[in-house]
């Protein structure tokens, strides 16, 4: 295969079909606000299939129904048009857009076409608005297609709400393993615990253990027992272990961690400890550190030196559980920090100093002049664990460090110091501070901001600007609404004229929150006829349906296919950035071991990400699953917030489906993958033809 230009040909009409087409059209002139249900014209569809549905992208990623012309092609359409259409509806949030859409979705639920009433299920657990559950849940007409089904199941579990339990539950009984996969799935999903129901539980262990079933639908049921902390599954968690399918295994080992007092669970994860797919080992080992019994401290010291980091680095992590053993657990630190792997030995720096408290400084102080910015970050991270007094001189000191990861934690340290050094470096940050190194201190002030701290967290509102200003500044919000102070209500209230919508909506939810009345007129909560101004994209690429591209790293190459006909925004900000250079030379600034990898911010420490146009990704989420080596997009508290960072999956990862944005899958490299550690980087991104 050779290398070519990533990028092709650029649509020029898609404003045209997305803005001008329907401009004589009096009913679509302008987006209508969401009340009444639409009732399409009995006319025929009056633009060419390729046209509709460029125009029904454009809308979906701007969040518009283009003034009833998504319900329109949902209606009357053909069945690929109805499905895009279904598909861009249920991306418009509830209750933002009510009845209008609601209606046209759960009546596409009768649709000819199974594909479409799949789309439309989907949207609707999308939107999860209350006054659809009935429909979603209804027993008739039945449906006969399995996808169909299993989407309405995946979408009731997405309600928290008896009805949609009940409907979940029932789908346990179904005979086919994609539908039986979805409401195992979704009892993951449920909120105050599976105990709540008993035959629901009873029923996912008999799936955990019943050798004869589908194999995606038992770890599935495992991993369900597991997200639930059911203390009822150990037997299937330790007769999970022996399983050829080390997803089962994993998930058995997660289940086994939530059960710390029985010595039986303990004993049943030292065996896993010699698993041989390092993934199962890693959940071992965590499990173990929770227990924090002397059985679980004896068989993570035997274990020895792993040969893979992650394990290695997850072992020293868990050993920070035994506080009353330091004196057995200081030979394995002394082992550690001369670790070939800097995240083997930033492990051991962070867990000496939780084990040691102050003792640990001086060592700290060494450690703080290292070249090596992993291990200085894990220095300042450190500072945490001792006492303000004992962390005072090292934490002003990193506080200015050039990497911008080990200045935020510096600056972390630096709370609760009463020194007024500590608060002159605080207000410095403030004042004119790096937006991510404030982000971090406001994070720590969310829970925990005291009344000295309010007259700095107005003034870093008022100097947030440029990168990431929107999230630093929701942020600031809610530290300010944990004072529940008049002036900090005042301040908030004030924030309902911010120029971002999502700042606006922030302190709007905030007030709310604290029983404080705000006129419906006074915000635009997302409301499409609102404050915000159309937001035009640009145009379209015209994209093959999956081109792969190649990302080089320090560790080797990993090859991706994308899914440009499911998630086309994506992948075009994707290839478009990497054309532009975005990702050449950038860290992989966070590894989760068994979890995810992640990079691409230009800036390095997590607080980056431009896009092609310079704003907010609007999310795609599609029914695909995250499986081992998926391609997602990281984002913040806001689900429209994507940009240039990318994450990886080392694993099926449930918890992620319909929540962040999925456009690609490792094809080849899974053995980069799993050695890619944090600070290795992305050299460069290039398609392959």
């Amino acid at each position: 295969m050779k290398e070519r230009a990533v990028f092709p040909v650029l649509f020029a009409r898609v404003l045209a079909c997305g803005c001008c087409l329907w401009a004589s059209c009096a009913a679509w002139q302008a987006p209508h606000k969401p009340q009444a249900p639409f009732q399409p014209a009995s006319g025929p569809v009056a633009v060419p299939a390729q046209d509709a549905e460029l125009s029904i992208r454009h809308y979906e990623y701007l969040r518009r129904d283009g003034g009833g012309f998504l319900q329109y092609q949902l209606a009357k359409g053909s069945t690929e048009v109805r499905r895009l259409a279904a598909q861009a509806l249920g991306a418009l949030p509830s209750p933002e857009w009510g009845a209008r859409v609601s209606n046209a979705l759960t009546a596409a639920l009768r649709d000819e076409d199974a594909e479409v009433r799949a789309a439309a299920a989907f949207g609707l657990g999308m939107r999860a608005d209350p006054a659809t559950i009935g429909a979603l849940c209804a027993a008739e007409p039945r449906e006969s297609n399995a996808n169909a089904r299993a989407r309405r199941v995946e979408a009731a579990s997405r309600f928290d709400d008896e009805t949609a339990r009940t409907f979940v539950f029932t789908a346990l009984q179904d005979p086919d393993p994609i539908v039986l996969s979805e409401a195992v799935l979704g009892i993951a999903r449920w909120k105050g615990g599976v105990r709540q129901w008993p035959a629901a539980e009873s029923r996912l262990i008999a799936l955990a253990m019943d050798q004869q079933c589908d194999a995606d639908v038992r770890w599935r049921s495992l991993f369900a027992l597991a997200r639930q902390k059911s203390l009822q599954a150990e037997r299937a968690y330790v007769d999970a272990l022996a399983l050829g399918d080390a997803r089962a295994r994993l998930c058995a080992a997660q289940g086994l961690g939530s059960m710390k007092s029985s010595p039986q669970a303990t004993l049943a994860l030292l065996a896993p400890l010699k698993d041989s797919d390092w993934r199962v080992v890693c959940e071992a080992v965590v499990a173990l550190g929770k227990h924090g019994n002397a059985t679980a401290l004896d068989g993570l010291l035997a274990m020895g030196a792993h040969p893979n980091a992650h394990v290695r680095r997850v072992r020293l992590e868990a050993l920070a559980g035994f506080p009353a053993a330091l004196e057995r657990i200081m030979p394995a630190l002394e082992t550690a920090r001369a670790d070939a792997s800097p995240n083997v030995r930033a492990a051991a720096i962070e867990t000496g100093a939780k084990l040691q408290g102050d003792r640990a400084l001086r060592d700290l102080e060494g450690l703080a002049r290292s070249a090596e910015a992993r291990l200085r970050l894990a220095v300042a991270s450190g500072l945490s664990a001792l006492s303000p007094a004992a962390r005072l001189e090292l934490a002003l000191q990193l506080a200015d460090d050039r990497d911008l990861r080990v200045a935020a934690a510096a600056h972390e340290a630096l709370l609760g110091c009463e020194d007024p050094r500590a608060k002159a470096t605080l207000e410095r940050c403030w004042r004119s501070g790096d937006n991510g190194v404030r982000l971090a201190v406001s994070t720590q002030l969310e829970e925990r901001a005291t009344a000295s701290d309010f007259e700095g967290l107005t003034i870093g509102f008022a100097q947030a600007k440029g990168d990431i200003a929107p999230e630093l500044k929701r942020s600031i919000l809610k530290a300010c609404a944990s004072l529940k102070s008049p002036e900090s209500l005042e301040f908030i209230r004030a924030a309902l004229s911010d120029p971002d919508a999502t700042v606006r909506r922030r302190a709007l939810a905030l007030l709310s929150e604290a029983g404080q009345q705000v006129s419906t007129g006074t915000i635009s909560n997302g409301n499409p006829a609102g404050l915000e101004p159309q937001r035009d994209f640009g145009p379209l690429q015209e994209l093959p349906a999956a081109p792969v591209v190649d990302i080089v790293t320090t560790k080797g190459t990993l090859r991706f296919r994308l899914f440009a006909d499911e998630t086309p925004l994506h992948v075009h900000n994707f290839l478009t950035l990497a054309r532009n250079g975005e990702y050449t030379d950038t860290l992989f600034h966070r590894v989760v071991p068994d979890f995810v990898i992640q990079g691409g911010d230009y800036r390095g420490d997590g607080n980056g990400g431009r896009t092609f146009d310079e704003g907010a990704l609007a999310a795609e989420f599609r029914p695909r699953k995250y499986v081992r080596g998926s391609l997602g997009m990281p984002r913040n508290d806001e689900v429209d917030s994507g940009g240039s960072q990318i994450f990886v999956t080392h694993r099926e990862t449930p918890h992620l489906d319909g929540r962040y944005t999925l456009f690609g899958q490792l094809i080849e490299g899974f053995e980069v993958l799993d050695a890619i550690e944090v600070g290795d980087r992305i050299l460069s991104v290039r398609a392959i033809d």
